[in-house]
Formats: C-alpha cells, sequence, structure tokens
C-alpha cells in the first residue's frame, strides 16, 4: 500500500484556544497562593466557560473525590460584593451556583470555591485544594494525499492519521492529537480535479523539410 503525503497546509484560520486541559493539585492552599502557584507552573487558576468545561474536569478528577477547591473566581473588591471577575482576565456569564450561593457569610466571602461541579463563595485564607489550567489549542490542518487506494476506506483513514501524528510529533509536538473533521457527507476526503493546460491537450506532430 503506497499512500504519498504530498502537501499539508496548516491554515491560519484556526489557531484560537477552544478549550483547557484542568490539573488537580491536592496541596491545600489559601486562595491567593493557590494563584501564584499555577501561573507559576500552569498558565492560571481555572476558568470555566460553559458545563462542557465543568464535565471534563468532573471526569479527570479521582473517583469519590467531592472535597471543596479553589476556582479562578473572586471578587476585586468589598464595594463590588457581587461582582466577579476571573484570575486570568477572562470574561463569562456561566456561574453554575450552589443554592442560596453566592451569600458572602460573614461580610468576608471574596473567593469562589466549587464542590461536585457547584460553586460557593468562600473565604480566601482558608486552605483548600485547587485546580489549575492549561489552554488546550486546536489548529485546522488542511491535507492533500496521493493514492492509488481509497482514503475514505476506514483502515486507509487510520494509517494517514497515524502518520500525520508521526511527522507532528518528529517536529515537535509530541503531546498532539489528530482527527478528522468532515464538512459534508461522510467522507473526509473528496477528488480534487485539475485542469490541463492548453499546451498539455496540444498533440505534437513531426515536421519534415
Amino acid at each position: 500500500m503506497r499512500i504519498d503525503l504530498i502537501f499539508v497546509l496548516i491554515s491560519a484560520l484556526s489557531s484560537s484556544v477552544n478549550s483547557y486541559v484542568f490539573y488537580l493539585v491536592s496541596e491545600k492552599m489559601n486562595w491567593t497562593d493557590a494563584q501564584t502557584y499555577c501561573r507559576q507552573h500552569y498558565t492560571d487558576l481555572a476558568t470555566f466557560n460553559n458545563q462542557t468545561d465543568i464535565n471534563d474536569l468532573l471526569q479527570s478528577l479521582p473517583s469519590g473525590f467531592s472535597s471543596m477547591m479553589w476556582i479562578g473566581l473572586y471578587r476585586r473588591d468589598e464595594y463590588t460584593p457581587w461582582v466577579w471577575v476571573w484570575s486570568d482576565g477572562s470574561k463569562s456569564l456561566f456561574t453554575p451556583w450552589h443554592s442560596s450561593q453566592p451569600n458572602n457569610a460573614g461580610g468576608q466571602q471574596y473567593c469562589v470555591s466549587m464542590s461536585n461541579g457547584y460553586w460557593n463563595d468562600w473565604w480566601c485564607t482558608n486552605k483548600l485544594p485547587f485546580i489549575c489550567y492549561t489552554e488546550k489549542k486546536r489548529q485546522m490542518v488542511r491535507l492533500e494525499v496521493k493514492s492509488s487506494q481509497n482514503v475514505n476506506d476506514p483502515v486507509l483513514k487510520s494509517t494517514i492519521l497515524a502518520k500525520l501524528e508521526q511527522i507532528l510529533k518528529e517536529n515537535g509536538l509530541a503531546d498532539a492529537k489528530a482527527s478528522w473533521r468532515k464538512f459534508s457527507g461522510e467522507n473526509v476526503f473528496h477528488k480534487m480535479w485539475y485542469q490541463k493546460s492548453d499546451a498539455s491537450n496540444a498533440s505534437c506532430k513531426k515536421t519534415t523539410n
């Protein structure tokens, strides 16, 4: 089976961040120390944009883990009690609070903890485990393949995908994961037709003197 990878074009259209990778740090720290730790070792304390982010985190936690954990949401100061901001400066309206939360008990709950996917405002000086994150990026790649085989065959598609991941790893992207994106129908690959030039179509005639 012969496969020639003729041309790989990295599109400039899709280098944006799509989601996060979350990391549980079991060592207990106050919110400020947890923020410093995450910024030193990862990107920042965890930011969540939607329920999918929460679900991804919950699936990565140890079985049965339900402790309160620091996340990156906090109140900037005591004069804006219901204005919450993220440690990394991002904006999100997604706030799955526990029932009756936030309640600012004692008037000094400026930081946010999470347990079982729901949030509470909490005392920043308390020491809790915490969640850090790094960014997971997605890059769209257009691949042109020359082969005498049916490149939409599932086995062949898997072979091509494995070859592509190998190329990425050889170029320093050891954690890269490749997958196919279908734009129409069930096929990943579509035939490209090239129009021959007039010169190539012209017949050659032998002339004699």
